[in-house]
């Protein structure tokens, strides 16, 4: 039983290593890598002169991005605050053709002997709810009677012979509409010869 007990233990003790660190080399020193005091502070201005210039490249890069940058974020601005003002455009052009039915409605209601006076109020009402939506939301009606022809706010459509000056505007067949300064719809009118 010994020699089994002893087996084990030499198994189990864990040999003893010399662990010597090898010896370190010498660098090498080559006559090519040294450098005279001189040549360092040559090329350590040097080296500066390139690294001002990469800086300063850095530095016009950075601020022409930046104002890039600027630019875009203004005109985005400018873009989505037009867009705002003249989304109420679209809507208006499918409003009106309705605007003017009704406007020709009331006109043919209140022409009429039998019309009761509750009727033409109810349609002076409507209308009036009708200009002040269209109000708020920065459409207005364009007056274009007695005025000169602009063929940027007028459609003519006839001209007539007339005592007035030439190219004045005599009768309104549909009304002209504006979004703020912008035309929505040109006024189709009748001219003077």
């Amino acid at each position: 039983m010994k020699k089994l007990t002893d087996k084990k233990k030499e198994k189990t003790e864990p040999q003893k290593v010399n662990a010597e660190p090898a010896p370190k080399k010498p660098q090498e020193i080559k006559i090519e890598n040294l450098k005279t005091a001189a040549e360092t502070a040559q090329g350590s201005a040097q080296e500066k002169t390139e690294l001002k210039e990469k800086l300063l490249a850095a530095e016009d890069k950075y601020l022409r991005l930046f104002a890039e940058f600027d630019n875009y974020r203004k005109r985005t601005d400018n873009e989505k605050a037009e867009f705002s003002k003249y989304a109420a455009g679209n809507f208006a052009k499918e409003i009106l053709p309705v605007l003017d039915s009704f406007e020709r409605s009331e006109k043919t209601f209140a022409a009429e002997a039998g019309a009761s006076e509750e009727v033409r109020k109810g349609f002076a009402l409507i209308h009036r709810q009708l200009a002040d939506v269209l109000q708020k939301l920065g459409i207005q009606k364009m007056e274009t009677l007695g005025k000169v022809f602009d063929p940027c706010y007028h459609e003519a459509v006839m001209q007539k012979e007339s005592d007035r000056p030439p190219q004045t505007v005599l009768e309104e067949l549909q009304t002209g509409y504006l979004l703020y300064e912008k035309v929505l719809r040109p006024a189709m009118v009748v001219v003077a010869k």
